[in-house]
């Protein structure tokens, strides 16, 4: 399989520089060693079950778009998306095409065509239906057309026939598939929501049904009427619906890109592509509301906004974007060239190249998985008169097929499963660079559980990186590098062990990753499985670790080490979210001591790295990100480089995260969306909460997550134990940030009055001789979020004395909330945490290990941690507050009732959202909405309890993205419970 990800950042590892050994001291670009013993060919993974040929070699299309066969002969047509459409025989050594029609030369403003069907009696009435495009943002840019072809040798297309069928806003997403119902005879339509990649929906047309945009549409173009040159089916869903455009046959989608229909069955299957986390691939329903703007798949996006007028359907399949990122529905396969997939679906994605297939019987989809990675653009799919299928190459401009792999499931015994066997050093005992592998070292390093890293980089051969502004070309066969090491004595270089070196392989088109596991004796390390690895590490200690006061913590040392998976990389880097995030000007540009070579005094790394031909050249100017630890940098700079190498390659435009602030460093503040902006995963319980709220870093949800362990911390990739460093760095730059930047003002006045109480409660607990009152005011300062956070902070800057420290971590290990308890436990060491199954559970292993139905009957109604009872019920017993569970078990396996136990956010039924209301006095109060109307609004709080909130007491009502089940609910009893209570919950029948 290909993973394109790139290797976490990390600083240069001290007290291991040496002279790069491909380098000569007068290092100029002719005496660069050359780097060619790179053994990463192929994959290390079993070899998928289809590769694929190109089926007509002889012909070659600009950015062709589709593809069909033309009816009554054996030809095939195919359209390019500018416009031009050819015929050529349908032969393997096919060399000739034919010109149907050039479309831009004789429609005046055409800019693209989009796809093309013929009508189901063509040999009788020679049409054939055309999407193309005129101009952008125009009303009825979209035009649906019909067209004669003429039953000449070769067939030519009549310009002078067309016949507008329909029109709907062009720009941004069109959809515009066509394709005729097998049963019916009717025209279905796709579009998409005519907005751009960001904002999303900026239209709101998702679910706004008086217009024809997100939607599937369906009409008769065999009748018409006085005001179109088609009918609408009677049978449509919303026929007679006021306010709602009749054509409409299903709704709710982004751009639905392809669609095809199951000859044998019948059913409609749609690819909707996403947009900052998932890809769709829908069994289209008669009125299906799927959900878009209001949900990526999933996913809820914008919770708060008007719905459609039918219930939200959940996707049949969802990709993340791991493994894709723009969706290209295929067809069900109906030939027989590849008879093992007969029946099946079969679809692909235009960025990553990956094909899948499944089998969609008894109402669901059996054996879904992946068959085949490639590196084509896959823009479409078509068939010839005998069902054999063909895909679309729009970049390249070929047309391709599937065949068997010679070598399916086999395993590349020759990649490198030990990182001596790389090339890429001359001794791995010794930890020696080979020949021409380059060291270098960057301005920001990322938090990863206290490691340290070396980097390096090895380009095959002389060749160089060609620099074009920021965007660089790397070479095929380069590889990126970083060893982390974790000392066993913090701060004492001599105890550094290394623990896992990260390679990043360019295979061409994207990175491929990969990650290698030291041993114990540190002469080797071995290839990380797929799946990614949990090691346990040995009891590494710092001195003075167990006392809590004077700012003292356990060391940050990790007690199990995650190596992460291929396909988890891929959150942070792939060819979609932008360029590598060590290998850069900004991380590039300063004097380096890693690579030592004789040149000019204070050389910057930029001008090294061109002068010995690694780079092209040097770039002619560049920014510099700055060392978050290095207290003689701007404050300012120093919070922005520790946002953009932690948070920025998610949070930013394009990358996956479901949060619209960015975070990169080269980005002005004020557009960064983070400053006084309302959060839109939660505030926890914070009154007035923001993502930063300026100069009250304790009403700040990005300090918050920084600040807590387990599920919504952040870094949320690469690190599970709090940064107390990069901690501060953030709270002394939110305390200087003006405070007058904050427009918003709902709640503020009553929070800051909320943290000046605090504030004097903190002094009692601090400076008061009587131990009762200290203990009562610890007590009400862990009822906030706001008042832990402040406990937190001093016991962080050792301004409790120890044994105060000791009872604020003993009152908020006990908390009954996790938002309290989560903030406190970094404070114990590993070894006396609460055991638990963690952040990363192998359900595969869990879901073969026995369960008893009645303990987990009794985990159900009695447990003090899991609390089930409070929101569900069963059989009558409970609480109704989320969905009833009595007969969950035929609903769901075990092994989907133990995905949704530990995502419970990724389906959430519409009428089961959470909402957070702001009332004027500055309170937070969270449920699922049980009644509103004009005078109040009722909330169902966890646990049952009905809250009656008057609407003039109401500041705002904000639609959370969470589910009120919180994620991890498993993580504080054992793997034996969790079975139990799976066990009880899959016999609920």
């Amino acid at each position: 399989m290909n993973f394109r990800r790139l290797a976490a950042t990390g600083l240069l590892l001290a007290g291991q520089l040496s002279l790069h050994p491909g380098m000569a001291q007068d290092a100029s670009p002719s005496q660069r060693a050359a780097w060619t013993t790179s053994r990463f060919s192929g994959t290390p993974d079993p070899v998928l079950p289809y590769t694929t040929v190109n089926a007509f070699p002889g012909l070659s299309f600009q950015r062709c778009i589709d593809l069909a066969a033309l009816p009554g002969s054996d030809r095939l047509l195919v359209a390019e998306q500018g416009g031009k459409f050819y015929s050529f025989e349908n032969r393997l050594d096919a060399a000739e095409k034919e010109l149907l029609v050039d479309l831009k030369k004789e429609i005046k403003g055409l800019n693209h065509v989009y796809s093309f069907t013929f009508h189901p009696d063509f040999l009788t009435n020679r049409l054939i239906y055309i999407c193309y495009i005129k101009g952008n943002e125009e009303p009825d840019g979209t035009h649906i057309a019909s067209f004669r072809i003429n039953p000449t040798d070769p067939p030519t297309l009549d310009v002078k026939s067309e016949k507008t069928i329909l029109t709907f806003l062009s720009g941004g997403h069109n959809g515009c598939c066509l394709k005729f119902g097998p049963r019916d005879g009717y025209l279905y339509i796709s579009t998409g929501d005519g907005a751009g990649p960001n904002p999303p929906d900026s239209r709101r047309a998702g679910q706004d049904v008086s217009n024809l945009l997100s939607s599937i549409l369906r009409i008769d173009v065999d009748q018409s009427d006085a005001q179109r040159n088609y009918r609408i089916p009677a049978d449509n869903p919303f026929v007679g619906k006021p306010g709602v455009r009749e054509e409409i046959w299903a709704y709710g989608f982004r751009n639905p890109w392809r669609m095809s229909f199951d000859l044998g069955s019948g059913d409609l299957w749609v690819g909707d592509v996403g947009w900052e986390l998932w890809e769709m691939l829908d069994r289209v329903e008669k009125g299906g509301n799927y959900g878009w703007s209001i949900m990526e798949g999933n996913q809820p996006a914008n919770p708060g906004w008007a719905r459609g007028p039918t219930p939200i359907l959940p996707p049949t399949i969802e990709h993340s974007h791991d493994e894709s990122s723009s969706i290209t529905d295929g067809l069900t396969y109906q030939g027989n060239r590849l008879p093992e997939l007969r029946g099946h679906h079969i679809y692909s994605d235009y960025d990553t190249g990956k094909f899948w297939a499944f089998e969609y019987l008894d109402g669901k989809v059996q054996q879904l998985r992946e068959i085949a990675d490639t590196t084509h653009r896959v823009v479409g799919f078509g068939t010839d008169p005998a069902g054999e299928f063909f895909f679309l190459d729009h970049i390249g401009g070929t047309i391709g097929q599937l065949v068997p792999h010679p070598q399916a499931g086999q395993v590349n015994r020759g990649f490198p499963h030990k990182l001596s066997q790389s090339g890429l050093y001359r001794s791995t005992a010794a930890h020696q660079l080979a020949e021409g592998v380059v060291r270098y070292s960057i301005q920001a390093s990322p938090w990863e559980d206290g490691a340290t890293g070396e980097r390096f980089i090895a380009v095959p051969g002389r060749k160089s990186i060609r620099t074009v502004g920021k965007k660089w070309k790397f070479p095929p066969g380069t590889v990126l590098g970083k060893t982390l090491s974790l000392e066993r004595v913090p701060g004492q270089e001599s105890s550094r062990r290394r623990i896992e070196t990260q390679l990043l392989v360019h295979d061409g088109v994207g990175w491929d990753s990969y990650s290698y596991a030291w041993n114990e004796q540190q002469d080797d390390a071995e290839l990380v499985e797929a799946i990614g690895r949990e090691q346990k590490l040995p009891p590494w200690k710092s001195p003075g670790s167990e006392r809590i006061g004077a700012g003292k913590t356990p060391s940050p040392n990790p007690a199990h080490w995650h190596f992460g998976s291929r396909a988890e990389c891929q959150r942070c880097h792939n060819r979609w979210s932008g360029p590598v995030l060590g290998f850069r000007p900004e991380q590039l540009n300063h004097v380096s001591t890693a690579l030592q070579t004789a040149g000019p005094a204070g050389e910057n790394q930029l001008a090294l790295l061109a002068r010995i031909g690694l780079l092209e050249q040097a770039p002619p100017s560049a920014s510099s990100l700055v060392n978050p630890r290095d207290q003689e940098s701007p404050l300012d700079a120093r919070a922005r480089s520790y946002l953009d190498v932690n948070c920025a390659p998610c949070h930013r435009m394009h990358a996956g995260g479901a949060v619209l602030s960015k975070m990169q460093a080269d980005l002005a503040l004020e557009k960064t969306d983070m400053v006084g902006t309302l959060p839109s995963q939660g505030n926890f319980a914070m009154p007035a909460g923001r993502v930063i709220a300026p100069g009250d870093p304790f009403r700040s949800v990005l300090y918050y997550r920084m600040a807590k362990t387990g599920s919504g911390r952040m870094p949320h990739i690469g690190s599970r134990e709090v940064d107390r460093h990069g901690l501060a760095l953030m709270q002394n730059w939110i305390e200087q940030l003006p405070r007058d930047w904050e427009k918003n003002l709902a709640g503020v006045p009553a929070a800051k009055a909320n943290r000046k109480h605090q504030e004097k409660l903190l002094q009692m607990v601090t400076r008061s001789n009587d131990p009762e009152a200290s203990v009562t005011a610890i007590q009400q300062m862990l009822q906030s979020t706001s008042g832990a956070l402040l406990l937190m902070s001093s016991i962080d800057k050792g301004e409790l004395p120890e044994e105060r420290s000791s009872s604020v971590i003993a009152q908020a290990i006990g908390h009954e909330s996790s938002v309290i308890r989560e903030l406190f436990e970094r404070y114990l060491p590993p070894e006396k945490r609460v055991k638990k199954l963690g952040s990363v559970v192998d359900v595969d292993k869990l879901l073969r290990r026995p369960g008893e139905a009645e303990r987990g009957r009794e985990l159900f109604f009695n447990h003090s941690t899991i609390l089930c009872r409070n929101c569900h019920q069963v059989e009558g017993r409970g609480t109704a507050v989320g969905p009833d569970l009595s007969t969950i078990g035929k609903k769901m396996n075990k092994r989907q009732l133990l995905e949704s136990i530990l995502e419970p956010s990724r389906v959430i039924e519409p009428r089961f959202t959470v909402h957070a209301v702001e009332t004027v006095e500055g309170r937070v109060l969270s449920g699922i909405v049980a009644s509103r109307n004009p005078e109040k609004i009722v909330l169902r709080l966890p646990g049952g309890q009905l809250k009656s909130i008057p609407m003039q007491q109401v500041e705002q009502i904000q639609p959370q993205r969470k589910s009120m089940m919180p994620e991890l609910l498993l993580r504080d009893i054992t793997a034996a419970q969790a079975a139990d209570l799976i066990e009880f919950l899959g016999q609920l029948k």
